[in-house]
Order: structure tokens, then sequence, then C-alpha cells
């Protein structure tokens, strides 16, 4: 099912097995957001990957994603990634062609959290979960080190995965109720995104599409880091802070 189409409760609910209503009610207490919102973000992250791989124009994108015309697609997808669709691909542009990627050395990370599942669109419903599970813990959750790790391709659902964790600091106890994700330390190339969390995606295609095949660069098989440096609720999306780290081989000295 493609992210443009016609997903409705009712529809939603008959492969639950659950009446309209209560698939709706379950839904929201586990996902925090409507079924039409969690649609929604669906269809334009889409978009933005489409935007971002230039495999699209805007007024296709615009169809693709359920929209009627190309100014009501251009809100929706200002609101949802704090750009216009040809300011995304502008800015993808330079990224793909950016001087801003660093070659760091980092150490092992032990991360403790959950494995997601489902679509990448999704993946805020596990920092929710995440997120009220230190609530119950007494973490305050504005200090706690978050990170994650992707392993394999997110276009290709076979194979890929990804974790949401934290970093637990020495005096926080690591819980049963938490999995425990070890990466090996190594070769990165690192990169600073300043904006909203629903940039990251196509940033990471853009580096792996744009920037990494002119770098000389070969990647290795370690997971995608995200690092979050500031949090949501604090500074504005447009000031979050994210680091991007790509693995790749040492070249030799």
């Amino acid at each position: 099912m493609t992210p443009a189409a016609d997903r409705t409760v009712e529809s939603l609910a008959a492969v639950a097995n659950f009446s309209p209503f209560h698939f709706h009610r379950i839904y929201r207490a586990i996902a925090g957001e409507s079924i039409a919102t969690t649609v929604r973000r669906m269809r334009l992250s889409e978009a933005s990957h489409k935007l971002a791989g230039r495999s699209s124009s805007v007024i296709l994108a615009a169809l693709d994603a359920g929209y009627d015309s190309p100014q009501s697609f251009a809100r929706a997808f200002r609101e949802f990634t704090g750009l216009s669709p040809t300011g995304s691909q502008t800015q993808q542009a330079i990224v793909g062609n950016s001087r801003s990627v660093t070659l760091v050395t980092m150490p092992p990370i032990v991360m403790h959290g959950l494995w997601h599942e489902g679509p990448i669109a999704t993946i805020p419903h596990s920092f929710r979960r995440l997120r009220k599970w230190a609530s119950e813990q007494g973490y305050p959750w504005p200090d706690c080190a978050r990170l994650a790790a992707s392993y394999g391709d997110p276009e290709e659902l076979e194979g890929f995965s990804y974790f949401a964790g934290v970093v637990m600091s020495g005096g926080q106890r690591i819980h049963d109720d938490l999995e425990r994700c070890e990466v090996s330390g190594g070769f990165y190339a690192a990169y600073r995104l300043v904006g909203p969390y629903t940039l990251i995606s196509s940033t990471v295609q853009t580096l792996f599409g744009g920037w990494l095949p002119q770098s000389g660069m070969e990647p290795d098989h370690r997971p995608v880091l995200e690092i979050y440096r500031n949090h949501p609720g604090t500074v504005p999306d447009q000031n979050l802070i994210t680091d991007l780290l790509i693995p790749v081989i040492e070249p030799f000295s």
C-alpha cells in the first residue's frame, strides 16, 4: 500500500479486527496521536525522500502524497519540515556538496532503549514510549543523553532496523525492560544538522547518495548514528541539533 493510498479508520480497524471506535482510541493511546496525523506524516516523509533524491517534481510529489494542488502540499510540507519543497531540495543540494562533513573517530557506544517497529515516519512513537519510560523511572527527559542507530536501508523494509536509545549515566540503574544495543567504535563521516527531526531521513539519504560517492570514502557495515544534542521543547524545532554519523572505512594514511 502506497503512502497516498486511501487509508481510513474503518479499513485499518478491519485489518486489526476492532471496531473503528475502539481501534482509534487504542491507537491514540499507544501512538499519542490520531491515525490521520500518522498517515499524513508518512505521506510527507515519503515526499521528502523523493524530493531529496530528485526523483520527483514538486507537482508529482504533491499528487503522490494525496494532495490536490501544489499549494496545499507546500503548506503541509512546510509545517512538516520547516522548509518549502523547493527550499528542501536546495538544502539537500548543499548537503550533497557540503564541506561541513568532518571525519571523526568514535569510541564504542552502549545504549539501552527500544527497537522500533514500523516505517521510519513512525519513529517518534518509539521515542514517545522511551520518554514515557524515563518519566516513570524518575529520569528527567531533558537530562537523558539520546541516540539512535539505524541498520540497513530504510527504503528496503526487509533488513532495516532502528534502535531508539539513551546512554545511561553511572548513577542510573539499567532496567530489564530496556534492550541493550552496543555499537563498535570506529571512523565516521559526521554532519551536524540544525533543524527539525523530520529532515534527518532525507539528509542521511543525501549524505549517502550525494556526498559519499564524491568523497572517495567507502561505507562500513556499522550502523548510522544519530546523536541528539538538545531537546524539543527546550528550543524551537528550527534550532534542534542532531549529529549524523555515517560509518566509513578509515583511509590509509
